[in-house]
């Protein structure tokens, strides 16, 4: 029996935990109210699951056409948490007999200051993305209103399909990675990280996609047993980081992993830079497309934000952009605030635990997060090049394409710094960690140590969320 338990592998373990929590997540979180806008992105899938594409314009704005029922759903539950009240079962059980009456349809952008948040659509930059990230939730929507499914069962579909290609991309990501398979299971189980996946949030794809692609990149640098990358692999890695690209634009520099691969895994560097340039300029060629077919569209919330000027202004200022990154790392509490937001912070209304029990699910993950990246190796060494290559990668992600496309030009911080931004980047973040010099193999005793903790976690964010917001 013991032997059965230490052959279980990292991606076997996560399939099971994130299945049972990630259906946990999905249902115990409140409707359309799981993670930040996740009214606009069910607007969405609900718009594309009608075969369009691009948003349209009625009064000078830009929205979706959705179903009256759909629309009277996200009233009703976005105006009890307006009112901090929390939500009764039996409304939610209520909701599941309400028609979706597609015959008649609202518009969801009307108002630059409307009574609900998914009525802006048009002053987020939810409306530049592309149907990439919907494809599961959409699909699932589709069948759902051929079967004549109530406007929140369509909500559950969507998210549940979600779920199932979050499953599926993380599992082979961890599976393909060479290295740190434990922190990848880790990052993967954080309780942000399964509550974005089990939502109807654009990110529950992007996230997956971008483990996969991260994996997939070090698997091409990393494993001995390639020795030369054949065009099936970079056809389907071109596919994948186009896929990424128009998901989330600012994933795109993820392309930069590409020089981690030693030049002789090509054939030589000449070769190299030939199949880099055309991945690099098709998938930038497609991604910039779409934006300028869509950015018409989008009306900044931040006046003054350009990205041509703002580019500009790096270059032409590296230095001062410099000070910009100390100044908003220096800002007030942001470093607590990077680290909750990206663990997962679900106190809610009415925290019903002691704070010495939150205090230690704050501490202990990051601690053990990081001690693992220590710890979790194999035969492989990533040398200073590779690293250095990641820290650059992992800085124009994080603080260039943030202050680029949110924060007005010439700020001297950057807006939007969010914990959960950075967790699609994450196994870059805690490669620089990794090292052959600690001499310690993960075994059976400190693996089950990350997998207690992990489960201690998810249960008190479990918790947390139905405390915080429903009444049994």
């Amino acid at each position: 029996m013991k032997n059965k338990i230490t052959e279980i592998k990292p991606q076997t373990i996560f399939l099971i935990i994130g299945l049972i929590y990630g259906l946990g997540f999905l249902l115990f979180n409140p409707p359309l109210l799981g993670v930040d806008n996740e009214g606009e992105h069910y607007d969405k899938a609900l718009y594309l699951s009608d075969g369009y594409i691009i948003p349209q314009i009625f009064d000078h704005h830009a929205g979706y056409y959705v179903p009256e029922g759909a629309y009277n759903l996200e009233v009703n539950f976005y105006t009890l948490r307006n009112m901090h009240e929390k939500i009764k079962i039996d409304d939610i059980f209520l909701f599941f007999n309400q028609p979706l009456n597609e015959s008649n349809k609202a518009f969801t952008d009307i108002d630059p200051n409307p009574p609900i948040p998914s009525t802006a659509v048009s002053f987020s930059a939810i409306i530049t993305y592309s149907p990439i990230p919907y494809l599961a939730s959409t699909f699932a929507m589709t069948i759902g209103k051929i079967l004549d499914f109530s406007p929140i069962l369509l909500m559950y579909m969507g998210r549940l399909a979600n779920l199932l290609v979050w499953l599926l991309f993380i599992y082979m990501a961890i599976k393909i990675t060479p290295v740190h398979k434990w922190v990848l299971l880790m990052l993967s189980l954080m309780p942000m990280t399964i509550l974005v996946g089990s939502s109807l949030s654009a990110d529950s794809f992007t996230i997956a996609l971008s483990f996969l692609v991260i994996a997939i990149f070090l698997n091409f640098a990393f494993n001995n047993n390639t020795k030369k990358i054949k065009m099936k692999e970079i056809g389907i890695l071109f596919v994948l980081m186009t896929m990424l690209a128009l998901s989330k634009q600012t994933y795109f520099f993820l392309i930069f992993l590409f020089f981690l691969i030693p030049a002789n895994k090509f054939g030589n560097m000449k070769r190299m830079l030939i199949i880099f340039s055309i991945l690099f300029l098709s998938t930038f060629l497609i991604s910039i497309n779409w934006n300028m077919a869509v950015n018409r569209f989008y009306l900044p919330t931040y006046l003054n934000v350009s990205v041509p000027l703002q580019t500009s202004f790096i270059v032409s200022n590296p230095l001062n952009f410099i000070n910009v990154v100390v100044n908003t790392i220096l800002t007030k509490n942001i470093i607590l605030s990077i680290i909750t937001s990206f663990i997962g912070d679900f106190r809610g209304y009415t925290v019903y635990l002691p704070n010495w029990l939150i205090a230690t699910y704050f501490i202990l993950y990051p601690f053990m997060l990081t001690l693992t990246a220590l710890l979790d190796k194999r035969d492989i060494i990533i040398d200073h090049k590779q690293k250095i290559i990641t820290l650059i990668t992992i800085f124009v992600l994080i603080c260039a394409s943030m202050y680029i496309t949110g924060t007005p030009v010439g700020q001297n911080t950057i807006n939007n710094i969010v914990g959960r931004y950075l967790i699609p980047i994450a196994p870059l973040l805690f490669l620089v960690f990794y090292n052959n010099k600690i001499k310690f193999d993960i075994g059976m005793g400190y693996s089950l140590i990350i997998i207690c903790i992990i489960i201690f976690s998810l249960t008190i964010a479990i918790y947390l969320i139905i405390t915080g917001n429903f009444i049994f």
